[in-house]
């Protein structure tokens, strides 16, 4: 598995070179390996991005994500609904 773009520090997810918290009021959305819909997600977002190093991390992502589900079938699942916050 690759290195992660963040990381938790002090209870923030913060980005690891820079050590910024992502601000409270900004929305935040992530994918875990056992969601089924991650990774066809994950591959359609790899489609659009013009940035090749991200590209290039988002296709570590998806190697991981793959390595994941094949070692965890019994883990995969499908999204759960929203909940009320």
């Amino acid at each position: 598995m690759h290195e992660r773009k963040y990381k938790i520090k002090d209870g923030k997810l913060v980005d690891r070179v820079t050590e910024k918290p992502i601000p409270d009021n900004e929305p935040l959305f992530i994918f875990r390996a056992q969601d089924r819909k991650a990774l066809p997600a994950l591959c359609a977002y790899l489609i659009i991005l013009d940035n090749l190093n991200h590209k290039a991390n988002v296709n570590k992502s998806i190697k991981d994500f793959c390595e994941f589900q094949e070692k965890n079938p019994q883990l995969m699942k499908e999204p759960d609904s929203l909940r009320n916050i």
